[in-house]
């Protein structure tokens, strides 16, 4: 886990979670928080992570989708408005689901789910300005040497610009039960 440092931290009340990184929360007012997700194998814990860590709190969640025209993922060629429209209306569901089934009926934890287009670093960070994100909440890949040739570093990207705090979750980062149980 990679957490760029917020001066407001306090060194009361841990939250260790599986990797030994102590974190604080009882001095950090943390009022919305912006998890990016891409349904990729990381997605659930992300998503999971987020979950525990502002649980009982009554911090808004903000998760975010951002379809990418024109990359690899999803396709070169789509290129319609109207391809793009009801892909983005797909994501949108599938991400109801997702949240529906770990966030279930509780009160106090509202989400919101937001869907947006454009090159995936720049569009999480209008979305953390335009929310006022007090926190961003994201998972890592693990990529080759080989395939991060030639492309852009996003969570690099995102935590030197971030008007906010950054956790950055890598892959098999889990939620602990001293943190789930806060």
């Amino acid at each position: 886990m990679i957490i760029r440092r917020n001066p407001a931290m306090s060194a009361t009340n841990p939250l260790t979670p599986a990797n030994g990184i102590a974190l604080r929360r009882d001095a950090v007012n943390f009022t919305r928080v912006l998890v990016p997700v891409d349904f990729s194998a990381g997605t659930l814990e992300t998503l999971r992570y987020a979950r525990a860590l502002v649980e009982a709190s009554g911090v808004v969640v903000d998760v975010l989708h951002v379809v990418q025209p024109g990359s690899g993922r999803y396709g070169t060629a789509m290129t319609g408005s109207g391809l793009i429209h009801t892909m983005i209306e797909g994501i949108r569901q599938e991400l109801n689901k997702l949240v529906g089934i770990l966030w279930g009926n509780e009160a106090g934890m509202p989400v919101s789910i937001r869907v947006r287009e454009g090159r995936v670093d720049e569009v999480i960070l209008r979305e953390a300005d335009a929310t006022r994100a007090s926190l961003i909440v994201m998972g890592m890949r693990n990529r080759s040497w080989l395939s991060r040739l030639g492309r852009r570093h996003i969570v690099k990207h995102v935590i030197q610009n971030a008007p906010c705090p950054v956790m950055v979750l890598r892959p098999g980062t889990m939620v602990s039960e001293r943190l789930s149980a806060r």
